[in-house]
């Protein structure tokens, strides 16, 4: 009982020192602004963790996309840094959906797509991403995903 309540004031003198010193902690995904993902099919949303995408700085998103999504194929114009948080996503490269091959990335994945790499993604079950980068950002999708629906 000593060492819990110990711990207890040691936790509590931590976080202060650290909320003092500036730091903004990020509680569970039920405390996060969900909103729609405008660059992307309709269903997947998006909750800004930190900074500005659209400006020439460091950005950390969580994207939310729901089970049987696909992501038609893009690229971006910076690096792409991702990381599975929960669910499972399923990547591929090329300029058409083929869900067939592409990699399994399962919880605690973590992927880097290079700047301007043609890919495609998809879920099977409702899957959230962490994506870090440096703006400006932006989604640009090849003109065959443009004009083709995918289920």
């Amino acid at each position: 009982m000593k060492y819990k309540f110990m711990f207890s004031v040691a936790a509590f003198a931590f976080s202060s020192v650290a909320l003092a010193a500036g730091i903004n902690p990020i509680l569970p995904d039920a405390s996060l602004n969900w909103q729609d993902a405008h660059q992307l099919p309709p269903g997947a949303q998006v909750a800004i963790l930190s900074g500005d995408p659209t400006k020439a700085e460091p950005f950390v998103a969580r994207v939310k996309l729901p089970a049987n999504y696909v992501i038609p194929p893009h690229s971006h114009p910076v690096p792409e840094y991702d990381t599975v948080l929960s669910g499972t996503l399923y990547m591929g490269t090329g300029k058409e959906v083929n869900t067939e091959k592409g990699t399994e990335l399962p919880a605690g994945s973590f992927v880097k797509v290079p700047t301007k790499e043609v890919h495609y993604s998809w879920t099977k079950e409702e899957t959230i991403l962490q994506i870090n980068g440096v703006g400006p950002w932006g989604t640009h999708y090849t003109d065959k995903a443009l004009n083709k629906k995918y289920t």
